[in-house]
C-alpha cells in the first residue's frame, strides 16, 4: 500500500515525522510538504505563479519534496507530478491543535485531505488537540495513530470520492487514549471571536486575537464536545456546499415579476 502525506506546518515538524512513523507499519510512505507553515490559511492554491519545488533528503524520511506553497497545491504536486500513479490514500498532519469543527473552513490540514478526495483518493486528516499542561508525546501518539489507521482504512468504512475522514485526538495524560473512536458530525458553532490593542498611534491599530479556543459554543452531539470530552473523534466530511434546504424551495425561481429600482 502506498501513502502521500503532508501537513500544514511545515516539512520540518514533530507531527509530519510521527505520521510518517505511524504509516510505516502499513506500506510505502511518500512525503510532499510545505516549506513553511501555512496553519489555518484555508484550501488556498496557487495557480498564477511558479512553485518552487525542492528535493531533499530530511531525518527520518529519506527522500521527500518540498512545496513553496499551500498544503493543497502539496497535493496537487504529489499527484499529479511526483508520483507516476494515484496513492492508496493521503493522510494530512499530524497537526499539533485540533481541527473541530468550523476549524475545517480554516484547516490546511484539512485542506489537504479535502484536495486528495476530490482529486479521487481515499483520504484523513489528523490532529491532536493542544493542552500546555499535557505536551504531546509524538513517539506514543504515533503508535495510536496506527491504530486508528488501520481501522478507518477498512472496507467498511471507505468513503465516497470526494469525502475525506477528518479525525482528532483529544487531549490525556500520557497519551492514553480510549479503546474507542466516536462517530460525529462537525459542529456549526462559530468561534469565540476577540482582539486586543497591542499597539495604537491616531490613526492605526495592531489587534491580538486574544479568545481561547476551548470558548466556543457547541452542541453534545457534534466533534467538538466529543474531543473535549477526551474522545477520540472522526467526522466524515463531504464536498457539496450546496444548501439542501434552499435547494429544495424550488428547482426554478421566474423573474419577470422581478423590477430593479430606479
Amino acid at each position: 500500500m502506498q501513502f502521500l502525506i503532508t501537513n500544514d506546518d511545515g516539512f520540518d515538524t514533530p507531527g509530519l515525522a510521527a505520521l510518517y512513523n505511524a504509516l510505516l507499519p502499513l506500506g510505502e510512505v511518500v512525503v510532499v510538504a510545505p516549506a513553511t507553515c501555512h496553519s489555518s490559511k484555508g484550501h488556498a492554491v496557487d495557480t498564477k505563479n511558479a512553485i518552487r519545488v525542492e528535493r531533499r533528503q530530511v531525518e527520518p524520511f529519506g527522500e521527500i519534496h518540498i512545496v513553496h506553497s499551500t498544503p493543497a497545491d502539496c497535493i496537487r504536486v504529489g499527484m499529479r507530478h511526483v508520483l507516476k500513479s494515484p496513492p492508496d490514500f493521503v493522510v494530512a498532519g499530524i497537526n499539533p491543535g485540533a481541527n473541530l469543527g468550523v476549524d475545517l473552513f480554516y484547516s490546511g490540514t484539512a485542506a489537504a485531505a479535502r484536495e486528495a478526495a476530490l482529486l479521487g483518493v481515499p483520504a484523513i486528516a489528523l490532529s491532536r488537540l493542544l493542552n500546555s499542561r499535557f505536551p504531546v508525546d509524538w513517539g506514543i501518539l504515533s503508535i495510536h495513530v496506527t491504530r486508528v489507521l488501520r481501522r478507518i482504512m477498512e472496507p467498511e468504512y471507505r468513503l465516497p470520492i470526494g469525502h475525506f475522514w477528518n479525525i482528532n485526538f483529544p487531549t490525556i495524560a500520557e497519551e492514553k487514549y480510549p479503546d474507542e473512536m466516536t462517530l460525529a458530525p462537525h459542529g456549526i458553532e462559530p468561534h469565540a471571536v476577540a482582539f486586543k490593542v497591542v499597539e495604537q498611534t491616531e490613526n492605526v491599530e495592531i489587534l491580538e486575537y486574544s479568545a481561547v479556543y476551548r470558548d466556543r459554543a457547541r452542541s453534545e452531539q457534534c466533534d467538538v464536545h466529543h474531543v473535549f470530552e477526551q474522545r477520540i473523534t472522526a467526522t466524515p466530511v463531504g464536498p457539496s456546499l450546496t444548501s439542501s434546504p434552499a435547494i429544495s424551495m424550488h428547482s426554478r425561481v421566474s423573474l419577470s415579476n422581478a423590477t430593479c429600482a430606479d
